[in-house]
């Protein structure tokens, strides 16, 4: 939205949950960005009562979940109103909003293949649960494909996920890779920590449930078998869930959220991510990679990451024993631990460029307006949407 912000003009609706409050502090750098902000906060009586009547319907249950109509009536009251060029809708869940505006061109960021994301989650769902996260992920699949056609572009974040959505147009999906503020993230300038033992980090909304499997595997599978005494495990992130919260030990730390994450990066000497289910490109690591960490995880990251040149430098092991053997090998290889650090930073510095991915962004924007519109004419204009 900040590069965007420089030559377009941006109107924000979001939706959010009644509980939520905000002050004007916190919203002040989103009011900076934008020439209308708009937060629709929708009713949780109404959610369980939409979420009731879901096994009825077609439509996936989180579609289900993030949908009212009062939000809908008072989104296309505010898009008759302000008249803009392009629609820039985000998850296929809040399609249902825009899907019928045919009259504006719209962009559907599919940010990841949800569908996939919940088959992967199932496979560790308690085995009664499951028959949820199928018809789910039969709902999903089927859905991800239906909203194809109702938008004039479409993106997506890697090519992993873009071969993941069941259309048979899948390819013209454009993929833009998110971007980190190296700026913000960066070792030099953040506040240090200094630690006598070396500390393991993993971070994350840890109520997710890919994120809270890899944390669980971490510290229950991985750190039994390092055989580098002292290690120390830091589980960073908001929302611990109680099985997160169970993890704390003397050698554990679980944070819960921090003002400035920064912290958590400060203090870690590597980065540690077992992750085996969920989808996407995982910022976590891009962070920690800013930071000048070196990071180790599975092949199932590795493959979120964009094709370039030079691959990241991430240290991949699919099994608890193989990530136990690469955590061992840079904590006795002071030399290669901080090599690998530099080489993080330097990559995402040369291929994590926020600038070049909201350039790509734009110009999915132009397509989607006109296929005949030179996209080089577009930053002297000031669409909005």
């Amino acid at each position: 939205m900040r590069e965007l912000a420089k030559s377009h003009e941006i109107y924000l609706f979001c939706l959010a949950s009644g509980k939520e409050k905000y002050l004007d502090s916190e919203l002040s750098p989103l009011r900076d960005m934008t020439q209308g902000l708009k937060i629709q906060r929708i009713s949780a009586f109404k959610r369980i009562c939409r979420l009731a009547i879901a096994p009825l319907s077609s439509q996936p249950f989180q579609v289900h979940w993030f949908y009212q109509r009062a939000a809908k009536r008072t989104l296309h009251a505010w898009v008759d109103e302000i008249g803009p060029d392009l629609i820039y809708c985000q998850l296929v869940r809040t399609a249902t909003y825009v899907q019928e505006m045919h009259h504006i061109p719209k962009v559907i960021d599919y940010m990841d293949a949800l569908s996939a994301g919940i088959a992967r989650q199932s496979r560790l769902a308690p085995w009664f649960m499951r028959w949820i996260y199928r018809i789910e992920y039969r709902r999903l699949k089927a859905f991800e494909s239906r909203m194809f056609d109702y938008f004039d572009g479409k993106t997506i974040i890697s090519n992993a996920d873009r071969k993941l959505i069941h259309h048979p147009e899948n390819q013209l999906i454009d993929v833009v890779p998110n971007g980190i503020d190296t700026v913000y993230f960066d070792g030099e300038i953040s506040p240090k920590f200094h630690s006598e033992r070396p500390v393991l980090l993993f971070s994350g909304n840890m109520s997710y449930p890919p994120n809270v499997d890899a944390a669980k595997q971490l510290v229950t599978e991985v750190l039994p078998q390092v055989k580098t005494p002292g290690v120390h495990v830091v589980i960073a992130g908001t929302n611990p869930s109680p099985e997160i919260q169970a993890l704390a030990a003397d050698n554990v730390q679980v944070t819960g959220w921090l003002e400035d994450i920064r912290e958590a990066y400060a203090q870690a000497t590597v980065f540690v991510a077992p992750l085996r289910i969920g989808t996407g490109q995982q910022n976590k690591i891009l962070e920690a990679m800013a930071m000048a960490l070196p990071c180790i995880t599975t092949q199932h990251v590795a493959s979120g990451f964009p094709t370039k040149e030079a691959a990241a430098p991430l240290q991949i092991a699919n099994s608890s024993e193989g990530i136990a053997r690469q955590i061992d090998r840079l904590l006795n290889d002071n030399d290669e631990c901080k090599s690998l650090g530099s080489l993080s930073r330097e990559w995402v510095e040369k291929h994590c460029d926020w600038g070049a991915s909201t350039e790509k962004l734009a110009d999915t924007f132009v397509h989607s307006i006109s296929n005949e519109t030179d996209s080089s004419v577009w930053p002297n204009q000031t669409p909005t949407f």
